[in-house]
């Protein structure tokens, strides 16, 4: 086969052509522009925070402070059994009598009670001043009370036997009271030239009169007149009966002729 030059060209253009017209140049991609980069805080480092281990333990309970009051504690009071206490001896120049060793003794010159016979009304016939002994026990529920009064003249007295000037004294301190009926356990005794009596007085309760029950025993002699009284409440009146009758009992006067 002969080959003509000018076909070959124009098969060569045309190839070129066909190849142009299928591959086509690549367009480069678009390209993303890089984030912007934000310069950085520096943030401080945190050291880490170690918390201590929780160990269960028993809540300590405070106790609640509060104000208790303080209570004054008051000496026993005596034994009535009369056998259990012991006894000490007092004497002076008017007076001697037994007492309980825990009763506190004290002199004056005044009555604390104007009770009965102790009420230390002016009497002409008697001297002043007069002689006072006071015994009181720890827990002062009860007292023991020797009221000791001179004559100016010897003999210028004399006790009635009777129960009336008992009466009479006791109606003269307790106006709105009637003696037939607070007072008794009456006793007279006469030896030498000394005489004597004894008698009781118990109020009603929540009288207003104090000491609210008594034990009076009246001494006269030539020279003196004595006045003994145990002084307490109802209550103890009662219970310390025995006790009242062996003081009352023991009591003697120095010039007893």
């Amino acid at each position: 086969m002969k080959n003509n030059p000018g076909e070959f060209l124009i098969f060569l253009l045309i190839a070129v052509m066909l190849m142009a017209g299928c591959v086509r140049p690549t367009t480069p991609a678009a390209s993303v522009p890089a984030p912007a980069i934000t310069p950085s805080i520096p943030i401080p480092a945190i050291s880490a925070v170690i918390l201590p281990s929780i160990i269960p333990t028993t809540p300590t309970v405070t106790p609640t402070t509060s104000i208790v009051p303080v209570k004054t504690l008051l000496p026993k009071g005596d034994p009535t059994d009369v056998s259990e206490i012991t006894f000490l001896y007092y004497s002076d120049g008017d007076f001697s009598m037994d007492y309980p060793s825990t009763w506190i003794p004290a002199t004056s010159v005044y009555t604390p009670y104007p009770v009965g016979p102790f009420y230390l009304y002016e009497d002409p016939r008697l001297n002043t001043p007069y002689r006072v002994v006071t015994f009181t026990s720890p827990d002062t529920t009860k007292k023991i009370v020797a009221l000791t009064q001179d004559f100016e003249q010897p003999g210028s007295f004399v006790l009635n036997p009777t129960i009336d000037w008992g009466r009479a004294m006791f109606e003269r301190d307790y106006p709105d009271l009637s003696a037939v009926n607070y007072l008794g356990n009456y006793k007279y005794f006469l030896s030498g030239n000394t005489m004597g009596s004894t008698y009781d007085v118990t109020l009603p309760k929540g009288s207003k009169y104090y000491p609210p029950s008594y034990s009076i025993k009246t001494v006269v002699t030539r020279r003196h007149v004595y006045n003994f009284g145990f002084f307490t409440d109802t209550d103890n009146f009662t219970i310390y009966k025995n006790l009242k009758e062996r003081i009352i009992s023991s009591i003697k006067t120095n010039d007893a002729v």
